[in-house]
């Protein structure tokens, strides 16, 4: 047992998720940043959006979609139109709220990023799990966050 009650497995899977996680996000949002000039948060902001294409989501709802505080996704989403990635409007049904769309541009850098992402998840993730090791963690995470990945837009792809 250890100082905390845990078992030693207990320990080492509960730090081992935590260092995985932050070893493979860390690497995962430098080389988004290094080839796109795009974080982890950005790229699914502008998946969401090309997702919802031809709508027009809320900003509020890509934050509460995302995680992130409507503030985060405001400035990420000035960044992005600094860019010329996407464009924002206020609601026509509520002068309150702000809605976003990718531009052409931005369709274009999100589908070389998502797909430049889904190669590295594979190389720094996937590729060290056996077919098997993979489906024992798909079932273990989908207790935590049930059909998560059939909800994900970048995976139905």
């Amino acid at each position: 047992m250890t100082e905390a009650g845990w078992t030693q497995h207990e320990a080492d899977a509960w730090i081992g998720l935590l260092e995985a996680h932050k070893q493979i996000t860390r690497a995962l949002d430098a080389e988004l940043d290094a080839a796109h000039g795009l974080g982890l948060s950005t790229l699914e902001l502008l998946g969401r959006l090309a997702a919802a294409a031809p709508e027009w989501p809320r900003l509020s709802v890509l934050a509460r979609e995302t995680g992130l505080s409507l503030s985060r996704v405001s400035r990420h989403m000035d960044a992005l139109e600094r860019r010329g990635l996407v464009q924002r409007r206020k609601c026509s049904t509520d002068s309150r709220a702000v809605e976003a769309s990718l531009t052409d541009e931005g369709r274009e850098v999100v589908a070389e990023a998502e797909a430049a992402h889904a190669v590295a998840v594979r190389e720094r993730f996937l590729s060290h799990l056996s077919a098997e090791e993979a489906a024992v963690l798909a079932r273990v995470f989908a207790r935590f966050a049930p059909r998560a990945a059939a909800a994900c837009d970048a995976v139905k792809a």
